[in-house]
Order: C-alpha cells, then sequence, then structure tokens
C-alpha cells in the first residue's frame, strides 16, 4: 500500500463501558429503568439483547411482556445494524430514534357516506298474534273469552231474565234456575252481546260475542 493511500474504511470506535449502557436507551421502547434492569439480566449489551429469546427475556426482565420482549429485540436489531453500519453514533447529541407508530386494531374502515343504507322504517311494532287477531276482528285483548267476561256475561243476561227478558234457548230442556239458563244460553251461543275492551291509551272496542266463542272453550 502506498504512503499517499487512504484507508478504504475508518476505524470502528471502541465504546466504553457508559456509551454501551446508553446505547440500551436509544431502543424505542427502553427507558432508563428498563436499560437497567437489562443489564442486570445479562442483556447490558446490544448484542446480547439483538440475539436474545423474547419468552426468556420477558421472563427475565420484571413487567417485561412476550410481546413487547419482541418488539424491543425487533428494535435492537435494526439499531445494532445501523451501529455496525457506522450510520448512528451513541456518542453525537442526536436524538434517540422513534418507533413508527403501530396501526390501531380498533380502527376500521368504514364505507363512504352515502353508500350506508338507511335503516328500514318501521311501519309497526304489533306481533303476528295481534295481526291474526285483528284480522278476525278482535282488535284488544285474547282471541277468547275470559273467565271475568264470562261471569259478567252470565250475570248480567241472568238480571234480564229475573226482570221478564225473553229466553232464547228451548225451556224444555232448559235448567230453570236463572243463572244455569244464562249458562245455557251462553253456551248455545245465542246471545246477541258485544264485549267491550280498552287499551292502556283509552281507546275501547266493542267486540261480538259470537267472535270470541269460536275461540273459547266453554265446558
Amino acid at each position: 500500500m502506498s504512503k499517499g493511500s487512504k484507508k478504504d474504511k475508518k476505524e470502528k470506535k471502541e465504546l466504553t463501558e457508559e456509551q454501551r449502557k446508553r446505547l440500551l436507551t436509544y431502543v424505542p421502547g427502553v427507558g432508563p429503568k428498563t436499560a437497567e434492569k437489562l443489564t442486570e439480566a445479562g442483556y447490558g449489551e446490544l448484542d446480547n439483547l439483538s440475539a436474545a429469546d423474547p419468552e426468556a427475556l420477558a421472563e427475565a426482565v420484571t413487567g417485561l411482556s412476550v410481546s413487547k420482549a419482541e418488539g424491543v429485540i425487533s428494535e435492537a436489531v435494526d439499531l445494532k445494524k445501523l451501529v455496525d453500519e457506522g450510520k448512528f453514533d451513541p456518542t453525537s447529541p442526536r436524538r434517540r430514534r422513534r418507533r413508527a407508530p403501530e396501526p390501531d386494531p380498533d380502527v376500521h374502515e368504514l364505507p363512504p357516506a352515502q353508500e350506508v343504507k338507511a335503516p328500514e322504517e318501521i311501519t309497526s311494532i304489533e306481533t303476528g298474534l295481534e295481526v291474526d287477531n285483528k284480522e278476525m276482528g278482535i282488535p284488544a285483548g285474547p282471541k277468547w273469552l275470559t273467565r271475568f267476561e264470562r261471569a259478567r256475561i252470565v250475570g248480567a243476561r241472568a238480571l234480564q231474565i229475573s226482570m221478564g227478558a225473553p229466553v232464547l234457548v228451548d225451556m224444555n230442556t232448559a235448567p230453570k234456575e236463572v243463572f244455569a239458563l244464562a249458562e245455557a244460553e251462553l253456551k248455545n251461543g245465542v246471545l246477541p252481546m258485544t264485549v267491550r275492551r280498552s287499551l292502556p291509551t283509552g281507546e275501547t272496542f266493542d267486540i261480538p260475542l259470537k267472535v270470541l266463542l269460536e275461540n273459547t272453550r266453554l265446558d
């Protein structure tokens, strides 16, 4: 090699122990306290840290999860490469490298506003049973005659009979007692009555008795 020739590569600077320790703090995600824990666990050198096993590192360093250990090791590998290539000097006042922000897993892409379908307009909150009852002519309540309605009808009809109202069944076969007679008329479906039912809104409906009797067992 001639006297005036230059060296192809610059000699690598030898780092002091303090510089090697400080070098760990340039790894994104590693602060002074974490760097101290890494040193105590035997990972004080960048070479050791970049070659570490994530699970072993997480077990050796308190407060370091496996996923975070994987990130630290990955960043240590990148930093070691920069140091080896002479592109990073820990003795310079250069600011420490920052880890690129990771994508938020909870952020989802939404379609443009014009593509969002408008919710279907609710035109009715009626159930299928309520719709069926209305089609049968029963706009409120069950489709059968309740026991309270039955007792009210029998009582009202017995009062009418006791006051001289004409009997609507064959007196030769019908019972003689007025309540039993009214019950017999009800079972034969000959009473020309309506049953009044009301909704919580105050709306009332007069439902033909014969419609309710079609769905009522009078045994």
